[in-house]
């Protein structure tokens, strides 16, 4: 059946399905039951009752297509490759982007993925996930591109509580607002959650409910993908991350592309970057370094641990940068830069640490360092003495809420709370502004 209208704005449609994806993952519910405490305990709370809509997946199968360009909604990931720029319209699909005049970028066209949140791109490949598939895309014709392939069930984790996708109904493709619930509640009970609870079958949602959406730099092979990715290509081969698992895929033959090996990891994994034959994964707790000398059967080299916190990051040579920060989705209070040291792969040893505001994504081009510091904006420091990074700031754009960053060629590709921005870096005392795609609102 076709999704249903929702009383609330697209925005918090979408958030709230982010915020599900992340929740459903750490908690299994059949059925909200309070344990039982005094009188004194007992409390009245209203939520807000949202029921999911379903969507079947021949519908969902059925939707990939080229639509006219549209304006930017939503914050998601970013991808470069060969002048293009593909920006991430988080459950929806991907806008393609004529980069090759930076000062003047061109919305070029739309392509409709139910369910599309991560991304890359092979040459004329383009690959995104589409609730549990991965789908791939010929874009050898960006105004006329095809779904080339696909492979049906690969994340699994939609499957894994029953709740987001089940044989029946299809996928939940949004929510639908029913009604207030007022509930008794026991002050006295554990746990208590203060984004909202699982109901019944949908979600109650408390008055003052905060939801953040989740959302790499990285030099994929051949393209540039952003440090929040959980997708990176290398070589003939695609690296996928959930919240638990590494899988691997063989796109040599997009068309008929297989499925690899499939590594089981510690909870809390959020991102993806690969150098040469290693991948540096992205967690809660820390860093896993795993090599790819034999590309279907990934191995773990070893585990750099750090405070609960979020946590992308990027390789320079011997160096890896990796930000934290604190957020509801991953349960920390820290905000900091760390500088590690990563010439003994077995044994990675961390060098310095700086304080931040609330770093999101990052990325390094020569010595300079792109950091998106949240709503404290884009800064952009001289890290040719990692020692000294913040004694060394070159530029601070803080009327931005920052969010990732691609520096490639002398130009800073940025994905912002209001939009898509530009900078010019090859003169670092003088970095110019360049463009500014406007997300919408409306």
């Amino acid at each position: 059946m076709k999704p249903l209208k929702m009383e609330m704005s697209r925005k918090e449609k979408l958030v709230i399905s982010l915020q599900l994806l992340l929740y459903l993952s750490l908690f299994t519910l059949v059925a909200f039951v309070l344990p039982s405490c005094t009188n004194e305990c007992d409390v009245e709370n209203t939520y807000f009752y949202y029921e999911p809509v379903y969507s079947s997946m021949e519908e969902i199968r059925s939707s990939v297509e080229l639509l006219p360009p549209v304006e930017l909604k939503q914050v998601g990931k970013i991808y470069f490759n060969n002048g293009y720029l593909f920006i991430n319209e988080p459950n929806e699909g991907i806008h393609i982007i004529d980069n090759r005049d930076p000062a003047n970028p061109i919305n070029l066209a739309f392509i409709n993925i139910p369910g599309a949140f991560d991304l890359a791109v092979k040459g004329n490949i383009l690959f995104s996930d589409s609730y549990m598939d991965l789908v791939a895309i010929d874009i050898s014709n960006p105004t006329a591109v095809t779904e080339l392939g696909r492979i049906e069930g690969l994340f699994q984790e939609y499957n894994s509580y029953g709740y987001y996708a089940n044989d029946e109904l299809g996928v939940v493709t949004d929510w639908q607002l029913r009604e207030e619930v007022t509930m008794t509640e026991s002050s006295c009970a554990e746990p208590q959650y203060d984004w909202g609870v699982l109901y019944a079958e949908g979600i109650a949602l408390t008055n003052d409910a905060s939801f953040r959406a989740s959302q790499a730099v990285s030099p994929s092979n051949p393209g540039m993908g952003g440090s929040m990715a959980r997708f990176a290509l290398v070589d003939n081969f695609l690296y996928a991350v959930d919240n638990y698992n590494l899988r691997t895929v063989d796109v040599a033959n997009a068309a008929a592309m297989s499925k690899g090996g499939e590594l089981s990891l510690d909870w809390g994994v959020e991102t993806i970057f690969p150098k040469e034959d290693n991948l540096f994964i992205g967690t809660t707790t820390g860093m896993h370094i795993m090599n790819i000398s034999n590309p279907l059967s990934p191995e773990l080299i070893s585990t750099y641990d750090h405070i609960v916190s979020c946590d992308p990051v990027i390789v320079d040579n011997d160096i890896a940068y990796v930000t934290l920060r604190s957020g509801t989705e991953c349960q920390g209070f820290t905000n900091q830069l760390e500088v590690i040291d990563i010439s003994d792969l077995t044994s990675p040893q961390l060098l310095y640490t700086y304080e931040m505001f609330n770093p999101h994504g990052l990325g390094k081009d020569g010595n300079a360092l792109f950091i998106c510091d949240g709503t404290d904006g884009l800064k952009i420091y001289d890290a040719s003495d990692n020692s000294k990074i913040t004694d060394n700031l070159l530029a601070h754009y803080e009327s931005i809420q920052a969010f990732d960053i691609i520096p490639f060629n002398n130009v800073a590709m940025m994905i912002g709370e209001d939009g898509f921005y530009q900078y010019d870096y090859s003169d670092l005392s003088n970095i110019k502004f360049l463009s500014h795609i406007i997300i919408s609102n409306e």
